[in-house]
């Protein structure tokens, strides 16, 4: 484990039993298993699977890709028209004028990029 580390890799481990807790600290990952698993394993895991199923293991790291996914879309969806929205009010603001949009225009405005970014993002 230490190898893979000390080349800047990720790893994971798996265990059940007591001697298993120190390896799922060190891990960048530690699973235990929620039925055969000793309690002390359980407390050094970051994660227990509940049916010591190691395909729940697959599962969790393919649904967890596809939040990051999601939500790396909506902040690319999002950021172009914040950021426009953010320029205006400074010229605004710069040219002495009042504010062009109040913050419930704003508050509407982020209302329909939630809607159209969770459309977008096939959640």
């Amino acid at each position: 484990m230490q190898a893979l580390q000390s080349k800047k890799e990720i790893v994971g481990m798996t265990g059940d039993g007591v001697n298993d807790a120190p390896a799922l600290k060190q891990a960048d990952v530690g699973v235990a298993m929620g039925i055969k698993g000793t309690e002390v394993t359980k407390e050094a895991a970051d994660m227990v699977l509940t049916d010591d199923n190691f395909a729940t293991i697959a599962s969790a790291v393919r649904e967890g890709r596809r939040v990051y996914d999601n939500l790396k879309k909506t902040i690319l969806f999002v950021m172009p028209t914040n950021l426009a929205q953010g320029l205006l009010i400074v010229i605004a603001l710069l040219a002495g004028n009042v504010l062009p949009l109040t913050p419930v225009l704003i508050l509407w405005d982020e209302h329909g990029h939630f809607r159209h970014a969770v459309v977008w993002s096939g959640v």
